[in-house]
């Protein structure tokens, strides 16, 4: 085995912030006469960790291991390790790439780099399909994070080729179809959370008449409504890892116009909560959470999601299946239980959409709705398209149907 000439070679990535590519030169030359290079490696992080993990990789090819010899879970676990503090990467993507890597390590993790062929992949992922242990969609994000790490491994060198890349796989289509209020079901909504109060259906209410995210409405803060002018800007959201955070791309920063009985419900809401905190010593800022708690604090979205189950189903909206009970709570008599079917708070995004379609241009709605690509928005007026597509086919019948006279 050639052995290792120099210190190595550290080189600034400039596509990226805080990236850098290391190898090493090998005392061997090739057929022109050049010295050899040890595969590239990229690293995320400051010039000194770059600085550690060439120290590293020199100490690894010095002991004799070959590169393309680990296994598919030591890289992928490398991989995601190194991804933590990239800007590219929001910190809860991060967190949720875990689980991919998890995945990927139950399924691939024993295979070495260089050992991992398309046949391979076609059926590992065939039998995991048949034990019904994984979802289509979570196989799905299994699939697509492996090609990442295998691109990853290529462009560093250490594959010849992404075996991954040789094996499509669609994305799964959506076992239910969303579901959307009508124009009646969406004001008796609205109406069930302004008599319920409180800022848990206030924040209800501005989702209904909005179409924001849950994470954009648990992040809004006083700072950001206008109610002068009857809007507000959604620069933050705040979500299950319950962190405060820009929202997923930049078009979802926007603003949002919220005009007449939205407006006046904020209003109201304003000096309820100021009230409310001034009671416990607190004061409302322009950092207040607009749907603060009790104490002033940004709400727990999983809180939250368990008081929309339960608000679901006290009004009708919903149901549940299992270990159903009867409780008395405030006065009157209400169901409570796990197994929850029914209407969810991403489907007012949907009825957003679809109730604003005809008022307003897609364009308009993909602003409303801080789509990143007017084809989600499209695709989320699909089933309205499709009711005008069938009405215009009708009136063209109609029309080449007439008898001349």
């Amino acid at each position: 085995m050639p052995k290792v000439r120099g210190s190595g070679v550290i080189e600034k990535d400039k596509r990226y912030r805080n990236t850098w590519k290391i190898t090493f030169y090998l005392g061997e030359k090739d057929e022109q006469g050049r010295y050899k290079r040890a595969p590239k490696r990229t690293i995320h992080g400051s010039k000194g960790d770059a600085h550690e993990a060439l120290a590293a990789y020199i100490e690894e090819y010095e002991q004799g291991s070959n590169p393309a010899n680990q296994t598919i879970a030591q890289y992928a676990k490398r991989f995601h390790e190194l991804r933590e503090g990239d800007p590219s990467i929001s910190p809860l993507s991060y967190k949720r790439e875990a689980l991919d890597i998890d995945h990927i390590c139950a399924l691939f993790g024993d295979i070495p780099l260089g050992k991992l062929t398309p046949g391979m992949v076609r059926t590992i992922e065939a039998e995991a399909r048949k034990t019904g242990r994984y979802s289509e969609s979570a196989l799905h994000k299994t699939h697509q994070k492996l090609r990442q790490i295998m691109q990853d491994a290529y462009l560093n060198e250490i594959v010849p080729r992404n075996a991954v890349d040789l094996v499509p796989f669609p994305r799964p289509r959506p076992k239910e179809t969303r579901r959307s209020l009508t124009p009646d079901e969406a004001a008796r909504l609205f109406h069930c959370a302004e008599a319920e109060g409180g800022a848990h259906a206030t924040g209800l209410m501005l989702l209904i008449a909005t179409g924001m995210r849950r994470g954009e409405m648990l992040g809004l803060m006083w700072g950001f409504v206008d109610l002068e002018n009857e809007r507000l800007f959604i620069a933050h959201q705040y979500d299950t890892d319950k962190n405060l955070r820009e929202p997923k791309t930049e078009k979802s920063k926007r603003w949002v116009s919220i005009k007449g009985r939205m407006a006046d419900v904020l209003r109201a809401w304003k000096a309820q909560q100021a009230g409310k905190l001034a009671a416990i010593g607190l004061h409302q800022t322009n950092e207040t959470p607009v749907f603060a708690n009790e104490l002033g604090q940004f709400i727990d979205p999983n809180n939250y999601a368990r008081w929309w189950r339960n608000f679901s189903v006290d009004n009708g909206f919903g149901v549940l299946t299992k270990d159903v009970r009867t409780n008395r709570m405030n006065g009157k008599e209400v169901t409570r239980g796990k197994g929850y079917e029914g209407l969810k708070l991403h489907e007012l995004r949907h009825t957003q959409a679809t109730l604003i379609q005809g008022a307003v241009s897609p364009k308009a709605a993909q602003h409303r709705l801080g789509h990143s690509q007017i084809s989600m928005t499209m695709n989320t007026y699909a089933h309205a398209l499709d009711a005008d597509e069938i009405a215009a086919a009708e009136a063209m019948d109609r029309i080449l149907g007439r008898k001349n006279t």
